[in-house]
């Protein structure tokens, strides 16, 4: 099956390199539209129901309104744990899924179930679901600042134009807003005025309630036309509220303003938003279940773009003054440094995969053999990524980087072997030569790495939050080195049967092949450096340039005049052989002392990472039997000091240039003292010269 794959490629170059070139274009459309996250979501899958019920204790609502609502919700199919957290006027319960079951299918179930439990709660509390994202959906937050204008007014604008216009953005579930004071008509009574005029306050509220509604009456017919009744009212000001009538008395009309005062104020709030020891009024940006990150948060900063320029808010004096939209937390900032990570990844191991071939073959063309195979094997992993769902994270992306030393190593084994029967059968057909010496290595190489994909199965086998962490970083593994050996097997004697081909240039033909190609990449390079850095001086970077220009250059020349040597021929293989024969004469000769060395390694490995107490505790057993106490003596807590082993910790640390501090204070603390202990610590942490922007929210 192996040698007739091999025999199909070197008879059909063209449709080889066709399927490369479908494989590349493939692959970046795949990179383009894989979901690329920072992190992978290891969340469970769960569904939130919120219940608002203002006024009430934590007690009240959870007899009333949390019990009631998770009995319902017990017996939804697919559930597998049910949460739920009382606070001051509201409540939240947490419908734990399954994993396999699907979360829009989960959401219809619990709306189902929620119908059924609203007949159970008090009047006036209507349950509603969360939105449809994850823990990880909180992509961006933004604070909303304008010079010298009030929060209140801020947070009348977030609530009101920006919050909408942000949510309408595609893969954005909700837009949620935080901090400042929502605007909110007070109606204040006074008792006395109420006793003189016998009113109460149900009667005041429900006046107030009534009053607040457009109601329509058909239409009217004159003169050929016809006219819409309405009746107009809508709060639209205080001066409305105070004109609402109670009831009247003998004709005489009771309004609100003759037993209270109307005012615009402060809803009560709970939580606070402050930015370097200032209260803030801003908003978090939540993304859709399934979208991808990325591009979500894009299209958002492309809404900012366009919406900032009209947004400005009123002073008291009558002038306004712009509003800006100032992110304090974007995901796209660690985003872009995990897939800079993986690029780093490839170009270093591109660069020492190239340097390695030189040094062992001194052949240049052989590095230009292995080197495609690289960015192909992403490129494969990419497309199967893409088609199986799995999306790109720093767990998928550190399975490519650790895959790379494997993936360079399929295309070594390769190109070295066809190297070398062809430099020892010159004067034998190339395409046969070729064809065994690929043959002849193409068996160990699949044997080999079917060994290293077998190795992965328990990992595959892992479930819940390990299973989501870990099989990303499986998955890409295996795809890249699963897409290396296919390369090696097709691409890799296609490109020699080119690459290693003798020739024959005189030395004018090489330089006037080089020179050319050295002046275009000088030029191309400092074309580069000028758009990377467009207001650098005229010259800056013009030393670099003509010393990529002269590299390219001689690479060039060289390639154009080296030939294949014979292993015997090359300096670097005898030096080598001189070096490794007398070592393994050693080793063989002196078995036992040489075994010493790796047991040796292994225990130091061992007590490292379990660290001394645990890898020395039988000996410590032993020894307590007999009524000697070895840990209670000097060296032993030296040792215990020096080796205590390595920390454990379930998720990778990332350096995203970001701390999250989060202080308690007692739960019976008010707002205000928590919003005063807020400001100090900000502007603590803000006087640190390396800290960029504080923001706190409580």
């Amino acid at each position: 099956m192996i040698n007739a794959i091999i025999r199909w490629c070197l008879d059909n170059h063209f449709l080889v390199f066709l399927f490369t070139a479908i494989l590349l274009l493939l692959g970046a459309y795949s990179l383009q539209n894989t979901p690329i996250d920072a992190i992978p979501d290891i969340g469970e899958k769960q569904v939130i129901v919120f219940v608002d019920w203002p006024g009430r204790s934590p007690q009240d609502v959870e007899d009333q309104v949390t019990y009631p609502l998770t009995v319902s919700l017990q017996g939804t199919p697919g559930v597998k744990t049910i949460r739920s957290a009382s606070g001051f006027g509201f409540s939240m319960v947490f419908v734990i899924f399954q994993d396999q079951v699907d979360y829009y299918w989960a959401r219809s179930r619990v709306l189902e179930r929620m119908n059924v439990a609203a007949s159970k709660l008090p009047q006036g509390v209507t349950p509603v679901l969360g939105p449809d994202a994850t823990a990880l959906g909180q992509v961006y937050w933004y604070t909303v600042e304008a010079e010298g204008v009030d929060l209140g007014k801020l947070r009348s604008l977030q609530d009101w134009y920006i919050r909408y216009q942000l949510q309408s953005v595609e893969g954005v579930s909700e837009v949620a807003s935080v901090g400042g004071f929502v605007k909110q008509y007070q109606v204040d009574v006074h008792p006395e005025k109420m006793r003189a005029h016998r009113v109460t306050l149900p009667e005041i509220y429900e006046a107030v309630r009534r009053s607040n509604i457009d109601v329509g009456a058909k239409v009217v017919e004159r003169n050929g036309y016809e006219f819409f009744i309405r009746g107009i009212g809508f709060v639209k000001s205080v001066r409305d509220v105070e004109n609402i009538v109670i009831r009247q008395e003998q004709g005489i009309p009771i309004f609100v303003r003759n037993v209270a005062t109307v005012q615009l104020g402060p809803d009560f709030r709970r939580g606070i938003l402050d930015k370097g020891g200032r209260e803030a009024v801003g908003g978090v940006v939540v993304m859709r279940y399934g979208e991808n990150p990325l591009r979500v948060i894009e299209r958002v900063k492309d809404k900012i773009a366009e919406i900032e320029p009209g947004l400005i808010a009123p002073l008291s004096d009558g002038t306004t003054v712009p509003v800006k939209l100032v992110s304090f937390y974007d995901r796209t900032q660690i985003i872009h440094e995990t897939m800079d990570t993986l690029a780093e990844a490839l170009t270093e191991e591109a660069i020492v995969a190239g340097i390695i071939v030189i040094i062992f073959l001194l052949h240049l063309r052989s590095s230009m053999v292995i080197l495609p195979t690289l960015p192909l094997s992403v490129a494969a992993s990419f497309v199967v990524m893409y088609f199986m769902g799995v999306d790109s994270n720093i767990m998928s992306l550190a399975g490519l980087a650790i895959a790379i030393g494997d993936v360079a190593d399929m295309g070594i084994i390769m190109t070295e072997n066809i190297y070398r029967r062809l430099a020892a059968e010159r004067d034998r057909p190339m395409l046969q030569v070729v064809y065994e010496a690929a043959t002849e290595v193409g068996g160990a190489i699949v044997t080999a790495v079917s060994n290293t994909i077998i190795s992965f199965i328990p990992v595959f086998a892992l479930t819940d939050q390990e299973g989501k962490l870990f099989k990303p970083l499986a998955y890409t593994k295996t795809f890249a080195i699963s897409a290396s050996v296919i390369l090696a097997l097709t691409v890799v004697p296609v490109l020699c049967c080119y690459l290693l081909r003798p020739t024959t240039w005189s030395r004018r033909r090489s330089l006037l092949l080089a020179i050319p190609i050295g002046i275009l990449a000088a030029v191309v390079a400092n074309l580069t450096i000028h758009w990377q850095l467009p207001n650098a001086p005229a010259f800056h970077g013009l030393p670099i340039s003509i010393a990529i220009g002269f590299m390219v250059s001689a690479v060039v020349y060289r390639m154009g005049r080296e030939q294949l040597l014979d292993l015997e021929e090359n300096v670097v293989g005898r030096a080598i052989h001189r070096v490794y024969r007398p070592c393994i004469h050693w080793v063989l000769e002196h078995k036992a002392a040489f075994l010493t060395i790796p047991i040796t390694i292994a225990l130091t490995g061992l007590t490292i990472w379990l660290g001394f107490p645990t890898i020395a505790s039988p000996m410590r057993v032993t020894l307590n039997t007999v009524g000697l106490h070895p840990e209670k003596t000097a060296a032993w807590k030296e040792m215990t000091a020096w080796l205590p082993g390595i920390g454990r910790e379930f998720m990778p640390p990332l350096d995203e240039g970001s701390f999250l501090y989060m202080p308690s204070l007692l739960p019976s603390a008010s707002l205000t003292e928590v919003q005063n202990v807020l400001a100090r610590q900000d502007l603590a942490i803000q006087s640190i010269p390396e800290v960029e922007s504080v923001v706190g929210k409580a």
